[in-house]
């Protein structure tokens, strides 16, 4: 800590020094406090199980935008724990990070380099976002090209690259050093991410994307797997309507031929300037029952913020549900304004497999249905810069879920209820 505190103290000195010659700097602070009664959160509780209770904070503090010229420098430190995991003399170094620390420069108006510690976040974060929902979020040290086709940035070009190597020489043989590092059930040591996205004057967005991971095994062997898909969106005077579709090959970690496909619909419609409801389905691939060992049908989100789709409960695609039977999910979300300040939403989720789930032991097919979910968040703004937001969540499970989670005797309703404060304050020094 004390590091990072001379790097922040350093900052601000050279800010000083240059002051007079900086186009403009930006301060942002994000500070967030979160409880969590738990009982079916992620996974099934049994009959019996006792609610756990836990309290979370993030302290981010950052420099979010620091304008020189055609240079632009940012870094945000970071603290993310869950209360009392560390003792009050002691400090997790895992808790304590750099979030971001990137650098950017513009050759021209329409092109630029930015490199370093980075968020990344494309569309609506389906396939790669920040995760912000997570105490810790998600970047990613990247470098990456920036290429605006005309001058609004209406038509944009962005390429990334990254190359990963982890400390734990316990991977390592005599030969070859081995990544070991894997999320999404993948072992990405490179990712090259091509997007391009455009919107017009008429409401109409489109976008394309092309990611190659790069994956790496065990043994050291090294396997690309490709997902390529397209966003669209129109938005009419009260209706809008979104799609989404994407396509993974090549092989996985595992060495498994993959096939796999992702595609989402649905519409927005304004009944009311205080009234918006959202008629959706998405469907995610999976492998069914009887598939073969060598191939994998089953969609990866990969670095995507899942905990905005499928329900907030995260049963599927938040450090679970990878490469398995898939998902189907049939969704209404509603959005209240009920005063200038307060926000209300409610959601319900119908969750079927989307592949045959096989057998059971006499013979009868195994119903593909999973459950149902319904999510409700209440949103109270407090000034300019602090939000409350209250949550409750209920998981009506079929008797499928149980066989997937592999969760003998589970209660028939799963709960889950929250409260976050947020103060997220942002100051421009010039």
């Amino acid at each position: 800590m004390k590091c990072k505190f001379f790097i922040v103290g350093f900052l601000l000195l050279a800010m000083n020094q240059l002051y007079a010659k900086v186009d403009s700097i930006k301060l942002n602070f994000d500070f967030r406090t979160k409880v969590e009664i738990d009982h079916g959160n992620h996974t099934l509780f049994p009959e019996g199980i006792k609610t756990k209770t836990h309290v979370s904070s993030r302290a981010r503090i950052g420099l979010d935008g620091y304008f020189f010229s055609k240079l632009q420098l940012a870094i945000a430190l970071q603290d993310a724990r869950t209360w009392g995991e560390s003792s009050t003399t002691g400090v997790k170094l895992l808790n304590n990070i750099v979030y971001e620390a990137w650098s950017a420069y513009w050759f021209t108006p329409k092109i630029a380099i930015k490199i370093g510690r980075q968020k990344l976040a494309y569309d609506d974060e389906r396939l790669i976002g920040g995760l912000d929902w997570a105490m810790q979020g998600r970047t990613f040290d990247a470098l990456k090209g920036i290429f605006k086709l005309d001058s609004n940035a209406n038509s944009q070009i962005e390429l990334v690259a990254t190359y990963n190597n982890d400390e734990n020489t316990k991977n390592d043989t005599l030969g070859r050093t081995v990544y070991g590092i894997s999320e999404a059930g993948e072992t990405t040591k490179s990712l090259q991410i091509l997007h391009y996205s455009y919107k017009n004057a008429k409401k109409f967005q489109v976008s394309a994307i092309a990611v190659n991971n790069v994956l790496q095994n065990k043994s050291g062997k090294y396997y690309d797997m490709i997902t390529i898909g397209m966003n669209v969106k129109k938005y009419f005077k009260k209706v809008s309507i979104y799609g989404s579709a994407y396509y993974q090959g090549g092989k996985n970690t595992l060495g498994q031929k993959k096939s796999a496909y992702q595609i989402s619909f649905n519409i927005d419609a304004l009944f009311h300037e205080k009234f918006t409801t959202v008629f959706g389905t998405e469907f995610l691939s999976g492998r069914k029952y009887n598939t073969p060992l060598n191939w994998n049908l089953s969609f990866s989100p990969l670095y995507g913020t899942n905990h905005g789709f499928n329900g907030f409960m995260d049963y599927f695609y938040v450090g679970n549900h990878f490469n398995t039977i898939g998902l189907n999910d049939y969704y209404i979300k509603t959005t209240t304004k009920i005063a200038a300040k307060s926000t209300l939403k409610l959601n319900f989720h119908a969750f079927t497999a989307n592949r045959k789930m096989g057998f059971d032991n006499n013979g009868k097919k195994i119903s593909p249905f999973l459950g149902s979910e319904i999510d409700a968040v209440f949103i109270q703004k407090i000034g300019k810069i602090m939000t409350i937001n209250v949550g409750q969540s209920f998981m009506i499970n079929g008797n499928s879920m149980k066989l997937i989670k592999q969760v003998p005797n589970p209660k028939p309703v799963q709960s889950w209820t929250w409260v976050c404060i947020k103060f997220d304050p942002h100051v421009r020094v010039k």
